[in-house]
């Protein structure tokens, strides 16, 4: 077997940032996983054992000389990018076609991590269009559902907070809640709506964690049960947060 061009430790080091920038951007764990063996197969490591879940990552690799080296990176937030993810993963290709010296692509790694979050107005439109809709789709009528507009494009600057400042997830996700409940009674009582739990039904469409709840489903089927279990578990312990969240101004306000 031919032997490797650069150190172990500077491999798996690379793999393992990259690992890691992949899970802040929301990617799956086998995923994640599959890429930081491929890169260390590519770099010419015998062999590479990797455990990750959504808040760690630990990987062994040994070169053909039998030396090993063991990294760990520990996230501490992530959030759904598709886009820089997907920068991530051409990166991670073109790494296992052709490997380059780690250190001349450290730069690269860096700038694309350092890419800053960008808020879309299609977004904010996605936002007011959907919770208009879910209002008028469970009952509410036409009052409703232009009272859920500008309280789904404030849900949509608090949960920017999370994205661009990395706020915690379990604290935004409960002020979010709080906020449109006020706001759902506020705007009935005014007399601007009708129905004040069918606006927050509405709006409450918009925070709940579906995707992650769909990506522990996944998981789990893929065999990383402790990676599903634990985004299960957050999955609930937002929905949790939901709940109180709009219940604070109801019993508030009544």
């Amino acid at each position: 077997m031919a032997q490797p061009a650069y150190p172990a430790e500077d491999v798996l080091s690379l793999a393992m940032d990259l690992g890691k920038s992949m899970i802040r951007c929301g990617a799956e764990i086998n995923r994640v996983e599959e890429t930081v063996v491929r890169i260390c197969r590519a770099y010419g490591m015998q062999q590479t054992e990797v455990f990750s879940i959504v808040s760690l990552i630990v990987a062994t690799t040994r070169d053909p000389d039998g030396r090993e080296a063991t990294r760990s990176r520990r996230i501490y937030s992530y959030a759904t990018n598709f886009m820089q993810l997907e920068k991530l993963n051409a990166l991670s290709r073109r790494l296992c076609a052709s490997p380059v010296d780690p250190a001349s692509v450290r730069e690269e790694l860096d700038t694309i991590n350092r890419d800053p979050v960008k808020l879309h107005p299609t977004a904010c439109i996605g936002y007011i269009l959907g919770a208009s809709a879910f209002t008028v789709f469970f009952g509410g009528s036409w009052k409703d559902a232009l009272a859920a507009a500008p309280i789904a494009v404030i849900l949509w600057l608090i949960g920017s907070l999370v994205k661009v400042h990395g706020m915690s997830k379990l604290f935004v996700t409960a002020l979010s809640s709080a906020t449109a409940g006020f706001l759902a009674l506020g705007f009935v009582r005014l007399g601007l709506a009708d129905n004040a739990g069918m606006i927050m039904v509405g709006d409450i469409m918009l925070i709940i964690p579906g995707l992650m709840l769909i990506h522990s489903v996944r998981e789990m089927l893929c065999g990383d049960l402790m990676s599903g279990l634990l985004r299960l578990l957050e999955s609930l312990i937002l929905a949790l947060a939901i709940a109180c969240g709009f219940a604070v101004p109801i019993l508030i306000l009544g």
